[in-house]
């Protein structure tokens, strides 16, 4: 909540414009117009959780500030922040105990079928989600393949950056129908080469796969899926996207996980806790789980690595040959 504040009243991005330098407290109460004791008191939180440094010359951001939380860094994750976790996801929080006891609470067929919340949630992925599939194509060799099935692929994201680097592949992305309004002005805002070769269908995961989605495909993506639908979906649809793939294909699932000894990370344990809001009848992910549901489909050869230290997970499997 502390970061949300100083995302929303622009403290960040009025510190980076001092190329550096530190910034007093008059300063930044002149340049947010809050004049109130109440500006140092939130800038003495950020101070205390490290987001914030204080000198004898006043107040600098961290590293980790300056590269995710300033508007005009290319790594700006700001939005993710300030949109879907500070004005989504905290207001299903308070409903987590009864939840947590009842089982009844919204799911993602439910909340997007509101477009405002569609669009918000598509909005507020997407810088992240292009810095992820980044690094993405770092780990996995997409040079030999040529479509990719990229399912719930919310923004575009994702097929976005592979495209961008790998100009003989084409995507196709599943989505509720009110994202894939949104996901598609970020895919026509790209140059025509890239936009011409990403398409979308609209349809849910927990729906019987179009045929328009296509077979044979190279890779099926499943980012930020698995810990969002219903446990009882997951083994389905890891066996949906096995009879999707060519022989030799690959199912990439990248997700919210906890290690395999369910003690940690802190992140990824209090990520999975909150999402049980939107999600109630989910599993918390680890990676073992995640590839005995993959062996169980007919996947071989699995892997495991970390994306987003101690938040995010990797888990590859390939179709065997035939």
């Amino acid at each position: 909540r502390r970061v949300r504040l100083r995302l929303e009243v622009g403290l960040f991005d009025h510190i980076a414009g001092k190329q550096g330098g530190a910034m007093s407290i008059e300063e930044l109460q002149h340049l947010t117009n809050i004049s109130a004791p109440r500006l140092q008191t939130l800038v003495t939180a950020l101070t205390a959780i490290k987001a914030l440094r204080r000198s004898k010359e006043g107040y600098s951001l961290s590293p980790n500030c300056g590269r995710y939380l300033v508007r005009s860094s290319k790594y700006f994750y700001g939005d993710y922040l300030r949109m879907q976790i500070g004005q989504q996801f905290y207001r299903h929080m308070g409903a987590l105990p009864d939840v947590m006891k009842t089982g009844k609470g919204p799911d993602y067929a439910q909340l997007f079928s509101d477009p405002a919340e569609a669009d918000l949630y598509t909005r507020a992925q997407h810088n992240g989600s292009l810095a992820t599939a980044k690094q993405l194509c770092r780990k996995v060799d997409f040079k030999s393949m040529s479509t990719v099935l990229d399912i719930g692929g919310g923004s575009g994201a994702f097929s976005i950056v592979i495209c961008r680097a790998h100009p003989q592949i084409k995507a196709t992305v599943l989505e509720f129908p009110e994202v894939c309004k949104t996901g598609q002005g970020f895919v026509r805002a790209e140059p025509a080469q890239i936009a011409d070769r990403i398409r979308y269908v609209p349809g849910s995961c927990l729906d019987a796969w179009q045929e328009e989605l296509g077979a044979d495909h190279d890779v099926v993506l499943l980012s930020y899926v698995s810990e969002s639908v219903p446990a009882s979906a997951v083994s389905e649809m890891y066996k949906r996207s096995f009879a999707r793939l060519r022989p030799g294909g690959l199912l990439i699932v990248h997700s919210f996980m906890v290690d395999d000894s369910l003690d940690g990370p802190e992140l990824g344990a209090l990520w999975s806790l909150q999402h049980v809001a939107v999600n109630a009848e989910g599993f918390g992910l680890h990676p073992s789980m995640v590839e005995g549901f993959m062996r169980d489909a007919g996947f071989r050869d699995v892997e495991h690595s970390e994306m987003i230290g101690g938040l995010t997970k990797l888990v590859i499997g390939k179709k065997p040959p035939a």
